[in-house]
């Protein structure tokens, strides 16, 4: 990849991450069963935990860019709210393990309805076939971006 290549990737994520955040994320947020009593982190959280079982705090803070300490306090208040369990790793009694528990859960449940209505909503006047090549596109970007 040349600079001017790299150059153009930088602008084209930005760019991506705003309209996602913009289009997708608030909307999300809108929806969200956890308002008022969880934060953006806090929602954040419980949505990688929706889709991915058992994670490490470390994994957590990776993926959200969040130090250690300020992770700690968020799970802790997610915790007491009833929204998070920790375990001890079966593999690795070390490490500790994050999941919703099953409020958490049935919380999520209900904003990702509410969620998934309003997704049908935005993209009703989408073509099948543009809603097909968008898919495929994301699914794409997603599998290419693991592979790094």
């Amino acid at each position: 990849m040349d600079k001017e290549e790299a150059q153009e990737l930088h602008l084209l994520l930005f760019t991506l991450a705003g309209f996602v955040h913009k289009k997708f994320w608030l909307n999300l947020r809108k929806h969200s069963c956890f308002a008022p009593r969880a934060n953006k982190n806090q929602v954040k959280i419980i949505n990688i935990l929706y889709y991915r079982e058992g994670l490490t705090p470390t994994e957590i803070g990776q993926m959200l860019d969040l130090e250690k300490g300020s992770l700690t306090t968020i799970l802790d208040q997610l915790e007491e709210m009833g929204f998070i369990v920790r375990r001890v790793d079966p593999n690795d009694r070390r490490k500790l393990l994050v999941s919703l528990s099953r409020a958490g859960r049935d919380q999520m449940d209900k904003t990702m309805s509410q969620y998934t209505e309003s997704l049908v909503k935005l993209f009703k006047d989408v073509e099948d076939e543009e809603k097909a090549t968008f898919i495929r596109s994301l699914r794409h970007v997603v599998d290419f971006i693991k592979k790094l």
